[in-house]
C-alpha cells in the first residue's frame, strides 16, 4: 500500500519556491493531462504528497471543502521530512530568513529537529538522526 497526502494551497508557485529553494527538495510541477490545473508531487520514500491549489479544491468537492478557506490550512498538520544534511538546511532556512519555530538537539538520541511552517501554515518537523 502506497500513501498519497493532499495538501491544499494558496499559492502554488510559493509552495514549490519554498520546498525547492528553502528546504532544498525537489518537489514535481505537474498536469495530470495538460488540461487541468498543476499540481506539485513531493515524493519521500513510498510516500507522496500531492499540494494543489486551494480554490480548485473548492472547485472540484463543494460540498466536502466548501469551508476549507475559511480556516487556516495547516491547523493540526504535522509532517515530519527526514533530512541527511539538517545543518545544510539550516543554513538555507537563515539565508532566506524564513522563521523557525523551535529547534532541538537531542545527544542522547543522536536526534536533531527544526520545527517550523510553510507558506500554508503546515508544520514541517525537519529531522536528522546521526548514526552511532
Amino acid at each position: 500500500m502506497r500513501l498519497s497526502l493532499t495538501l491544499a494551497v494558496a499559492d502554488l508557485q510559493r509552495s514549490l519556491d519554498f520546498y525547492r529553494e528553502i528546504l532544498q527538495l525537489q518537489p514535481q510541477r505537474s498536469s495530470a493531462d495538460g488540461k487541468t490545473p498543476d499540481f506539485l508531487l513531493l515524493h519521500c520514500g513510498e510516500t507522496c504528497i500531492v499540494f494543489r491549489p486551494l480554490v480548485e479544491q473548492e472547485g472540484q468537492h463543494p460540498a466536502l471543502l466548501q469551508n476549507l478557506s475559511r480556516h487556516p490550512l495547516g491547523v493540526g498538520v504535522q509532517l515530519e521530512l527526514s533530512c541527511a544534511d539538517l545543518t545544510a538546511v539550516r543554513r538555507s532556512i537563515e539565508r532566506s530568513q524564513w522563521p523557525i519555530a523551535y529547534e532541538l538537539e537531542d545527544r542522547e538520541h543522536q536526534r536533531s529537529e527544526i520545527w517550523l511552517h510553510d507558506p500554508d501554515g503546515y508544520l514541517l518537523v525537519l529531522n536528522e538522526e546521526k548514526a552511532t
